[in-house]
């Protein structure tokens, strides 16, 4: 990885690391409430240079005999060592520097004390001076009250804790990227279908009360979201006028119905003469949010039942027209795959300018293939942190197998810093053109006229 590489973890898994971060700061906290606060009071005792160099004598003055000797001048019922224990010395050339430490400031410096007055005793002892020389060692500086704790240091104690919280939270970030396989990003599906990325579809939490987002919040991320789409699919097969996009995924539930429902309304009121055929006949949805009759459909004009004409529905006031599912079927993909549904599919291509077919997922047997052999090409949806990258190269294997050209990807649900969305407060979609309760229809249909046919005063209908 390069340092790039770590930026983008940091920004794509901030609060992991900010979790690390307050987990460091709270671990910190109970850690200092438990231990109580210790004071250091310091005595310097001076030695004189024909006693030999200070350092020789730092052992002495924190060995258990002198902890012993404090212990019993202090009348404290405690072993040498446990006093020993709290000393400390330092030595420069002639001066050595004891401190001792305990968690009360009184205790610290009668402790300080006493061990200098023992050690220049035992000092004396040792050495053994002959009568009116100087003392061997000497006490300079007497240890005074300590005013302020010198364990815990609350600032650096809190500092390291942040740090160690911040380095524990980013490298569970750095673990969760690396074992993460999931696609994330746009450039992850160019890189790993090479066809285009068309856009990305904004994940809105309102999305499964209200489908169409496009009508009820149309100055949204979300909304503004399908209008880039609409302007993206302007660029695929830019030779042909009229186009038959099939729209497929890797899996269930990656958001292609309702990304499908509001791409239809901004196609149609940007001028675009659409139909919205519902083929994902082992899990259809379109009719549902679009608040239509599912019965009559795809299936029944395929088994000769009922007509095409008869079949298609207006949605809000003849907005764009909608081929329901229809009966499920017991073989939906050998019914997708017969010459009958290329038949249909190039009748509704003669009668629209965009043909959006609503195509079940990528799997064996699903006739999702053989629609795209039938369009103009495919475009993959992609969840966003769901679908795997091993996923994708195996929609792109099964695409390659039939043929079938990949025209684009759309990375659907994703939030709004990988879509780079805002809210539009200028939104090009006449709300004119979007009604709020889509048109009922009378027994499960309504006879109409098909798209391009001439009114009574000539013009196109």
């Amino acid at each position: 990885m390069i340092l790039s590489d770590y930026a983008r973890v940091a920004r794509k898994r901030w609060h992991l690391i900010l979790l690390g971060f307050v987990c460091g700061l709270c671990a910190t906290a109970a850690f200092l409430w438990r231990t109580p606060p210790e004071y250091a009071a310091r005595i310097t005792i001076y030695v004189p240079a024909s006693a030999g160099p200070a350092e020789s004598f730092q052992h002495l003055a924190t060995s258990d005999r002198i902890g012993q000797d404090v212990a019993t001048r202090l009348g404290l019922a405690v072993p040498g060592e446990e006093i020993a224990g709290k000393l400390t010395a330092t030595a420069g050339t002639a001066l050595l520097t004891v401190t001792a430490t305990d968690r009360s400031p009184a205790a610290a410096r009668s402790i300080a004390n006493a061990t200098g007055t023992a050690f220049t005793g035992l000092l004396t002892d040792l050495e053994r001076p002959a009568p009116g020389t100087a003392a061997v060692a000497t006490v300079v500086a007497p240890a005074t009250l300590p005013t302020s704790p010198v364990s815990p240091r609350l600032a650096l104690d809190f500092a390291l804790g942040a740090l160690a919280g911040l380095a524990a939270g980013y490298g569970v970030a750095l673990i969760r990227e690396t074992l993460d396989r999931t696609v994330k990003s746009a450039g992850e599906l160019v890189a790993l279908t090479g066809a285009p990325n068309l856009g990305v579809a904004v994940h809105d939490p309102q999305l499964p009360r209200q489908p169409l987002t496009i009508r009820e919040r149309p100055h949204s991320p979300s909304a503004n979201a399908f209008r880039k789409l609409r302007a993206s699919l302007q660029f695929v097969d830019v030779d042909s006028a009229r186009k038959t996009l099939v729209v497929t995924s890797t899996g269930p539930d990656t958001g292609k119905t309702t990304l499908l429902c509001n791409l239809a309304v901004v196609l149609a009121a940007a001028g675009h003469r659409v139909v919205l055929v519902e083929a994902d006949l082992c899990g259809p949805r379109a009719a549902a949010y679009l608040g239509l009759e599912g019965g009559v459909g795809v299936t029944t004009v395929l088994t000769g039942r009922v007509r095409l004409e008869w079949a298609l529905q207006p949605w809000g006031g003849s907005v764009f027209d909608v081929l329901t599912a229809g009966a499920v079927p017991p073989n939906p993909g050998e019914l997708l795959a017969s010459a009958r549904m290329h038949s249909l599919l190039d009748e509704l291509r003669a009668r629209y300018d965009m043909v959006l077919i609503d195509a079940p997922p990528l799997r064996p047997g699903s006739g999702a293939t053989a629609l795209g052999a039938a369009g103009d090409g495919v475009l993959l949806t992609v969840r966003y942190g769901n679908t795997t990258r091993r996923q994708v190269a195996a929609a792109v294997r099964a695409l390659a197998t039939v043929n079938v050209r990949l025209r684009g990807t759309i990375l659907t649900m994703a939030p709004e810093s990988a879509a780079g969305a805002v809210e539009d407060p200028h939104a090009t979609t006449p709300l004119a053109a979007v009604p709020r309760r889509p048109v009922k229809t009378v027994n499960g249909h309504r006879r109409r006229r098909p798209a391009g046919a001439v009114s009574r005063n000539g013009s196109p209908r």
